[in-house]
C-alpha cells in the first residue's frame, strides 16, 4: 500500500489547501476526540459523537457541535477545486526533512483555557472564532519556514506533512458511510487498524535498512511524526470499540516504535535538545498526550516512562516542547510510580527488539494491505453495498481509482476525483 500513496502523494499546494480545513475543524476533532466521546459525559453533553467520524480535510464538516457558517463551507468545498485548478508549482522543491510551521492544535489552546480560573475563560464558541481569524488570516503561520520562526514549538517536516495526508486520505476509503454504503459494523474500524498497521510496516522497512545515515533517520523520525499526528487528529472511535486483543497489541507496537525511533537517534547522538530533529520534544509531547486519551480505556499504556526517561537524557524541557499541561502528566505519573530518572546505560542496536518482535507479530497475523480499502472493491461489489444499489464511484474513471486519486467529500456520500499530481 506505502508504495502506492508514495507515487501519489499530494503536493504542497494540495497538503496547504487540505490541512487548513482539519484545522478549522480542530474543536469538533478534539472535542469529540474518541475516549472523550466515549467516557466523558460533560463534553458529551456538549457536542455529538459520530462514531464513523474521520479524518481531517476530507471528514471536516461531518460531526459539528455547531452549525457550520457559509464560509466554511466554502472553505471545505473550495478545496478540492482548488486542488484542480493551481498548478503546484515548487512543490518539489521543498526539501523533504527542512521544518515549516504548523498551527497550534486547537486542542491544546482549549486544555490551557479550561485550565484557568473561571472568570478568566473564554466562551468554547468565542475561543474557536478566534482560531478560526487565527489560521484564515492572509499572512498566517502555516508552512512559514521555521527558520524565519524560532520562537514558534508547532513544526512538522515536509515529509511528515506528505505523510499524514496520505494516511488521512486512505483512512477515509475506509469508511462505508462516506460513500452511502452499509457493509458491516466493524469494516470502518477494521480499515483504521489496516492503515495503522501499514505505518507500522512503513516505520519497519525504514527500520530495516542496512545504511544508517540522517537520511534514514529523519525519515523514519518523520513516519513517527505522521503517525502521531494521525493518531491525534483523526477520530478513532471505530478502532478502539474494537475492543480487540490486536488493538492492544497494535498499540504496544506503536509505543515500541517510538522508543526504538528514540534509541536510533541515541545512537546517532541526535537525542539532544539542540538536535537536527526539531520536533523531538514536540511528538515526544503528542505521544504522552495521546496515551493520555487512553487513561480510561482497558489497555496498558506502553512506554510512558521509558519515553519521558529519553526525554530528560536528552536535556529537553517537556513543559516548553508542546503540549500544554505535559509536565503535570510527568509529575502525576511519579507521583504514581516514582521518580523517573533520565535513561540509564549505552544505546545499542535494536535495543527495544524491535525487528524480532515485529516479525513475529507479523507472522501471527495478516497485517496491513488493502483488504478494507474501498476503492480495492470491483464496481459491481460496491453497487451490491451501496444504499441505492448503484456504485457510488459510477462516475470516477478506472484510473483515478486504482491510483488513489479521489477525494470524498462526507456529505452527501460525494466523491470527486482529486488532480494527479
Amino acid at each position: 500500500m506505502l508504495g502506492s500513496l508514495s507515487s501519489n502523494l499530494p503536493s504542497q499546494r494540495t497538503l496547504v489547501l487540505s490541512i487548513a480545513p482539519v484545522l478549522v475543524s480542530f474543536y469538533l476533532l478534539y472535542k469529540l476526540r474518541p475516549f472523550d466521546a466515549l467516557t466523558d459525559s460533560k463534553k458529551r453533553g456538549r457536542a455529538e459523537s459520530n462514531d464513523q467520524a474521520g479524518p481531517g480535510p476530507v471528514w471536516g464538516g461531518t460531526m459539528r457541535s455547531r452549525p457550520i457558517s457559509e464560509d466554511e463551507e466554502n472553505v471545505s468545498d473550495s478545496s478540492n477545486e482548488d486542488d484542480d485548478e493551481h498548478d503546484d508549482e515548487g512543490s518539489e522543491s521543498r526539501p523533504p526533512f527542512d521544518y515549516y510551521c504548523m498551527f497550534r492544535p486547537f486542542f491544546d489552546i482549549e486544555n490551557e483555557n479550561e485550565d484557568k480560573d473561571e472568570e478568566d475563560q473564554v466562551d468554547d464558541d468565542e475561543l474557536l472564532d478566534q482560531y478560526n481569524q487565527e489560521i484564515r488570516a492572509e499572512d498566517n503561520i502555516e508552512m512559514k519556514p521555521a527558520t524565519e520562526h524560532p520562537e514558534h514549538r508547532w513544526i512538522a517536516m515536509w515529509e511528515t506533512w506528505k505523510l499524514f495526508s496520505a494516511w488521512e486520505r486512505r483512512a477515509s476509503f475506509t469508511n462505508p458511510d462516506f460513500f452511502n454504503m452499509s457493509i458491516s459494523k466493524t469494516f470502518h474500524g477494521h480499515g483504521m487498524q489496516e492503515v495503522i498497521e501499514n505505518m507500522l510496516v512503513a516505520f519497519d522497512k525504514e527500520f530495516g535498512k542496512k545504511k544508517r545515515d540522517k537520511k534514514n533517520l529523519k525519515k523514519m523520525w518523520a513516519i513517527i511524526a505522521a503517525m502521531m499526528q494521525f493518531l491525534l487528529e483523526i477520530p478513532l472511535n471505530a478502532w478502539i470499540s474494537l475492543n480487540e486483543k490486536k488493538t492492544e497489541t497494535t498499540i504496544a507496537f506503536i509505543g515500541r516504535a517510538f522508543v526504538s525511533a528514540l534509541n536510533e537517534l541515541d545512537r546517532a547522538k541526535m537525542l539532544r535538545a539542540d538536535s537536527d530533529i526539531k520536533d523531538l520534544g514536540l511528538v515526544i509531547t503528542f505521544y504522552l498526550y495521546w496515551l493520555d486519551t487512553l487513561k480510561d480505556q482497558e489497555f496498558e499504556l506502553p512506554y510512558r516512562k521509558e519515553v519521558i526517561a529519553y526525554a530528560k537524557k536528552a536535556g529537553i524541557d517537556l513543559k516548553e516542547a508542546g503540549c500544554y499541561g505535559t509536565d503535570e502528566k510527568v509529575r502525576a505519573l511519579e507521583n504514581e510510580s516514582g521518580k523517573i530518572k533520565p535513561l540509564s546505560g549505552q544505546s545499542k542496536v535494536d535495543r527495544w527488539e524491535w525487528k524480532r518482535k515485529f516479525r513475529r507479530f507479523s507472522r501471527e497475523h495478516r497485517i496491513g494491505g488493502e483488504r478494507y480499502n474501498i476503492l480495492k472493491m470491483s464496481r459491481s461489489d460496491r453497487a451490491n453495498y451501496a444504499l441505492d444499489k448503484k456504485d457510488p464511484l459510477a462516475d470516477i474513471p478506472d484510473k483515478a481509482i486504482q491510483d488513489g486519486n479521489v477525494r470524498v467529500k462526507p456529505r452527501g456520500g460525494v466523491v470527486v476525483a482529486a488532480a494527479s499530481h
